[in-house]
């Protein structure tokens, strides 16, 4: 039994470690789009005489694998792709957050090992880098390899595009992986879950409540402020509002410059409008008041974040669409905008009455949807139909739908409005019918005393306008944007100007929309890069409500 190769896979490797003739990479195999869930790794697997390994789902496109001791597990994140159908894992050790501080984690700089498997009913087959090829290809040939000695290993350097390339190429070689392990499954009944499938017959969504009490955002219970702001009325008297990044602090904190801030990547508030006009608000983040709070939504990774730029209600279910957020490499100093958008994911929550911090949370990776050639904007539900506004570039907006009866089924495929007027199977880019040349949409909402679509436009960088657009059929034609409020904020002279303050995200609220009064109810964030102005500030970073006469 290949017990150094068991010890060796559940090792957290690093730079300072010596390496037993081992071949790793600096560079993870993968980007985001290329994971693939394989739902028969799911489940325990031993090697006779050791102790089983554990291999379950987390975040949205790929595993945790474990062993040891159920108090403190060695844990690794575990990600399958494919290469010229062929599967490869890529395994990157995870550190516990108990482990020192972020500063003292963040000095480890953690490699990747690579394998290639195979699955044959119950039996896992994992070969690993053969180092006597790698090492004779490097000193026999004038070798395109990226790599450094480290120790007695190698560690490839190149970057992932390249990886995969060089694997690509070397696909057949049959020297290339060598010393085969095999894992036998300890539960011969392990199968993969299967899709739930929506119930098509009635569709039950949001958009038709009306509620009068007006979304407060009071600092309170330990929340000082979130972005996104995204709004899901469930019935007459109740609204979700789902936060992107928010900072909270300890239950009797009163201010933001206590001791105790911290920032979850995302948060949900319980608006309930009362009997009297008020609202009573109710703040959920997991891991409440403790040393290390926690997202609602969390990814399970330290690859990226999850940010909340969609939620909606549909067939009893809550739907929160997540963007897969990374930093953004080379930025410059100081950068104000320092991440990146690395994909998209669905979580479907299937208790939404619960309390949020007691959800049960499924996800499921969006790969057809990728930035920047489609970022994914407005939502519209439709006569049985789900709608994305989808931009490319920021710039293109183009239209693309899926049948509310297949919705949760990933092999069920999209279709796109074309450039002949008519709905096409696929997404094919280039073939998309451009509604839109302008900046992305936040919200679409129809207005039948208008028999008009109502797009709210997101804010440009440093713009100080609201902006909205208006279409008899959501296939347009669409207006010209129309200026409907100057922001006080970002706007030099108003009382409420703060120099580098910047303003993003509206929103409308039409559960607040007044059709007496044609009233629209819209909240929008302000934020300024200079965090000692936000925390002195509770009027920035909280999001604004306002009202517009919609005419």
């Amino acid at each position: 039994m290949k017990i150094n190769l068991l010890l060796f896979i559940c090792s957290f490797w690093f730079l300072s470690k010596a390496y037993s003739q081992e071949v790793v990479s600096l560079h993870p195999l993968f980007i985001e789009q290329d994971a693939v869930l394989i739902p028969e790794i799911e489940g325990s697997w031993c090697i006779e005489g050791i102790d089983t390994i554990s291999i379950q789902k987390a975040g949205d496109n790929f595993y945790l694998l474990k062993y040891g001791s159920e108090a403190n597990p060695s844990t690794f994140e575990a990600v399958f792709l494919k290469i010229k159908d062929q599967i490869y894992l890529d395994l990157n050790g995870v550190f516990p957050d108990t482990l020192g501080d972020e500063y003292y984690r963040n000095t480890f700089l953690s490699v990747h090992s690579l394998y290639k498997i195979e699955i044959c009913n119950d039996t896992l087959q994992l070969f690993e880098p053969r180092y006597a090829w790698f090492y004779n290809y490097t000193m026999q040939n004038d070798s395109p390899l990226k790599y450094e000695w480290v120790k007695n290993g190698m560690l490839l350097t190149f970057k992932t595009d390249e990886l995969k390339s060089f694997f690509a190429e070397q696909n057949n070689n049959q020297e290339l992986f060598d010393n085969p392990t095999s894992f036998i499954n300890s539960r011969s009944d392990n199968k993969g879950k299967e899709n739930s499938m929506l119930d098509g017959s009635t569709v039950k969504s949001s958009s038709g409540i009306s509620q009068t009490c007006i979304p407060q955002f009071p600092f309170k219970d330990g929340w000082f402020g979130g972005d996104g702001d995204v709004s899901v009325p469930i019935n007459a008297t109740t609204t979700l509002f789902i936060f992107s990044d928010t900072w909270v602090g300890t239950k009797n904190q009163q201010s933001r410059m206590e001791p105790g801030m911290k920032m979850v990547n995302n948060s949900v508030a319980v608006e309930t409008c009362l009997p009297n006009g008020e609202t009573d608000v109710k703040y959920y983040w997991r891991n409440k008041y403790s040393e290390h709070p926690k997202p609602i939504f969390e990814s399970f990774t330290n690859r990226y974040i999850y940010w909340v730029p969609q939620a909606f209600m549909m067939n009893d279910n809550l739907y929160v669409l997540l963007e897969k957020v990374g930093p953004r490499l080379a930025a410059p100093p100081k950068a104000t905008f320092n991440f990146s958008l690395l994909g998209y994911t669905l979580a479907k929550i299937s208790n939404p009455d619960a309390a949020p911090d007691k959800w049960e949370i499924e996800y499921t990776p969006l790969p057809d949807f990728g930035y920047p050639s489609k970022s994914i904007g407005a939502y519209v539900i439709l006569d049985g139909y789900f709608y994305f506004f989808v931009s490319r570039h920021d710039k293109a907006q183009v239209l693309v739908r899926k049948r509310v009866d297949v919705f949760d089924d990933p092999q069920k495929p999209y279709e796109y409005f074309a450039l002949n007027k008519k709905w096409n199977e696929g997404l094919n880019t280039n073939d998309m019918d451009t509604l839109i040349n302008g900046f992305r949409t936040t919200t679409v909402n129809y207005h039948p005393e208008m028999k008009q679509w109502v797009m709210i436009c997101d804010i440009r960088p440093w713009d100080n306008k609201i902006k909205m657009r208006t279409a008899p059929e959501l296939t347009g034609p669409w207006s010209d944007e129309i200026d409907i409020y100057e922001i006080p904020e970002v706007t030099p002279g108003n009382p409420s100007y703060t120099e580098s303050n910047f303003c993003y995200l509206p929103r409308e609220c039409i559960q607040n929309y007044d059709t007496a009064r044609h009233q629209m109810l819209i909240t929008y964030d302000i934020n300024n890069p200079d965090f000692s102005i936000i925390n002195a500030n509770p009027k920035i970073y909280t999001p604004k409500v306002i009202t517009i006469q919609l005419k």
